[in-house]
Order: structure tokens, then sequence, then C-alpha cells
């Protein structure tokens, strides 16, 4: 018989600092909270001290920051990986996968409770950017798509935040079941806002705006994007790049290049801005985008949408669902194309007025709050009927077959 209040367990190696993994743990855990039940994050470096739902319980498990521009951090809880204290626990959703995960996965054998592994950014692609020496040479084979997989494996499921990111699974041997939802957008960026001076705050008065906010990182090509604005402002002479987000490998190369004449009067790198500023930035501003070819779902799309701002990105793994194509903005799939839809739009006021009011309409189907009620139902439905058959060495294809039945019932959700 399941809980009416469950104690669910979230790990992570992501959850306090300034990235699209690390958001999406934290917005969710906060959301689930909020509906009453007990989340128990278990991650490293955890920064406390604002205001949070009562029934979201910190765990700290100790890491260093190896990275101190990316803020990534190395955990290796050896001491707690098979000692496991926490026997209130219902259920593991596993958010990374490598040490953390493990620890994960030896706690849930050793409670006899179901796991569940949400899989947003594949450690082939980041391994070497953020594991110094050591990534390079692991990267250079597909050792580590093995390694995830067959961690992957050993869940009752595996979530994904959209069906291009599923697909990319699949092509490299993942198993189902993998079910389809979005990691949610926080409520607060649906805020009804007012410019409020923004614009002169940031130099952008009288200007057309497109915003770029990520982190600057090699994998979200703020170089490429640098360099294709001056041909945009070229054809717009009053469109204006603006970059923000947390400093990443890139972020020395960005403030060279956006110091030289070429550029210099028309990109500006304002680096991480105070969230009601951020707001107000994607209310703001005339266009969003991001260039990146492996994205979960690309948060900081949903984002500017839930202010009315279209976008356009590549078309690629995960940008590919967000981004309806005609309707919310614009997928290209080179920077010849990426230049011409960002000039159509900046040319074109009633278009992009048009691409806007879709964009928010669209936004609406993403409030975490409602995704937080879907996964309540998930983890039900995996503690009362699919772990009991995992447990018991039920056949894969009719615990698939079940999942595929579940899924069908529920809003927001696809196989």
């Amino acid at each position: 018989m399941v809980k009416n209040v469950l104690d669910i367990g979230f790990f992570s190696t992501m959850y306090s600092q300034i990235n699209g993994t690390a958001h999406a743990v934290r917005f969710l855990s906060e959301a689930i909270a909020n509906l009453g039940h007990n989340v128990h994050v278990f991650a490293p470096r955890i920064q406390n001290g604002y205001k949070r739902p009562k029934t979201l319980h910190f765990h700290e498990i100790g890491g260093a920051i190896i990275g101190h521009n990316t803020g990534f951090v190395l955990s290796a809880p050896i001491h707690k990986i098979f000692f496991c204290q926490h026997d209130y626990l219902d259920i593991a959703h596993i958010h990374t996968h490598a040490v953390v995960g493990s620890m994960a996965i030896n706690w849930a054998k050793y409670l006899g409770i179901p796991m569940i592994g949400t899989h947003n950014s594949p450690m082939q692609y980041y391994t070497a950017q953020y594991v110094p020496v050591i990534g390079k040479l692991l990267t250079k084979g597909d050792l580590i798509w093995r390694y995830e997989r067959h961690i992957v494996d050993k869940y009752d499921f595996v979530h994904v935040a959209t069906k291009s990111k599923k697909d990319l699974l699949r092509d490299y041997r993942f198993k189902e079941p993998i079910v389809c939802m979005t990691n949610g957008v926080r409520d607060l960026y649906y805020t009804n806002l007012k410019e409020n001076g923004i614009r002169e705050k940031y130099g952008l008065k009288g200007k057309k705006v497109l915003l770029y906010a990520s982190r600057l990182s090699p994998e979200k090509h703020p170089i490429d994007i640098i360099k294709t604005f001056k041909r945009i402002h070229d054809e717009v002479p009053d469109a204006h790049l603006l970059l923000v987000g947390s400093a990443g490998p890139s972020k020395d190369q960005v403030k060279r290049i956006i110091k030289k004449k070429p550029y210099r009067d028309f990109v500006s790198y304002a680096g991480r801005v105070p969230f009601p500023d951020l707001l107000k930035l994607y209310d703001t501003a005339d266009l969003t985008c991001l260039w990146s070819w492996i994205e979960a779902e690309g948060l900081v799309l949903l984002e500017a949408m839930a202010q009315g701002t279209p976008n356009v990105g590549a078309n690629a793994c995960g940008i590919s669902n967000i981004i309806q194509h005609g309707k919310t903005g614009y997928l290209a799939n080179n920077l010849d194309q990426f230049n011409d839809y960002v000039v159509k739009l900046l040319k074109d006021d009633d278009l992009r007025a048009e691409f806007g009011k879709n964009a928010k309409e669209v936004a609406q189907n993403y409030r975490v709050s409602e995704i937080a009620k879907t996964w309540i139902e998930l983890y039900k439905f995996t503690i009362d009927q699919l772990y009991p058959l995992r447990y018991n060495k039920v056949d894969r294809k009719l615990r698939v077959e079940l999942v595929k039945e579940f899924i069908h019932q529920l809003p927001n959700t696809t196989f």
C-alpha cells in the first residue's frame, strides 16, 4: 500500500550550481515539496539559507569544486556508498549517474525500494571539459556511453525531457522503458512584469535585442554566435546581442572578442544577473537564442517563452522539441540559417509579436507545479506496480508495456 505522503530521495552532484541540470533538480524538488511530500536531497556543496518548503530536506554528502569557472563539483562519498541510514525513503530519484548514482543504487537495493533515473546531460559530452586530462582520454571511445548505459539500465524506468533525447539514448542502445516529460519551468518565470528601466540599466534603449542566456561553455558556441551576429548587425543596424549567464571555460575568450572594434558597440556580456533582472531581460528581449547540439530540452528557451519571447535555436537534440518551427520561433540547421531567421524576426515586428504570443501560450504546458503532480502519480505507480515486477524478475517487455499503458493516462507525458 503506497503512503499518502511520500519520502522521496533526490540524488545529484548538481543542485546549487547555475546550470540547467541543477536548476531542473532544484525546482522540481521544491515543487514536489510544496505538494506536501518529503523530498530528501543528497548532493554536494548545497547552498542553504534561503526560504524553502518545510518538507524539503538537505543532506550534504561532501565534495570539492574542481572547476571554478563552471562550479563543477567532484563528489566521491565512498564512506556513504555502502552505509545507508535513511530507511524511511520510499523511492530513489537519481539525477546524475556517476558516483552519487552508484550510491543511490546501493541504497535502493539495501532498502528494497524502486529507483528512477532522469537523464539530462550525457556524460560523454561533458567529461572531457570538466574532468581535466583523464576526461579527454575517457571520451575518445564509447566507454562513457557503455558505463552510463550499464548504470541506467538498472532503473525501473528512465526519464528524459524530450523525445529527441529519448531517440539519442535509443541510438546508443539504452533500454526501454524511457518516459518523456519536460523538467518544467518554475512558476516565477511566468510573472507579469514591467520593464522598470531594465533597458537603460543594460544599455539597450532603442535596440532590437537578441538575448543569449547561457553558461559560457564551448558546447554553447558563444564565439560562433558573436561572430555570426556581426553579419546580423550589418543587416539590422539597431540590433544588439546581450549575453548573460554564469562564467564557463569560454569566459575569457568571450571577454576578449567583445572588446575588439568589430564587436564592442553591439555585443555585451553582463555575466550572472540578479533573478529579477533576468526575468525583465527575458521580457524586454525581442528574441532569445540557444546554439547547442545536445540539450536535455533547453530550459532557457522555455523561460523566455514564459515571458512571451520567441526563440531561434539549433535544430538539434532537445531544442527541436521546444521551439515549434514557424509558430514560436525558428530551428536552424546551420549558422547561415540562424542569421537569416534572426534577421527576419528582428525586421518583422508583427511576425515577432505573433510568435511571442504563441510562445507564451505553449509555455503554459511547462509549469513545474503541474509537472510535480504528474511525478507523484509516477512515483506511486512505480512503488505499487512497476517495482514489484522488477523485484520478481518479470520479463522487461511486460514492464515496458505496463509503463506504456500507464503513461497514456497522464498529462504532459509521452512514451
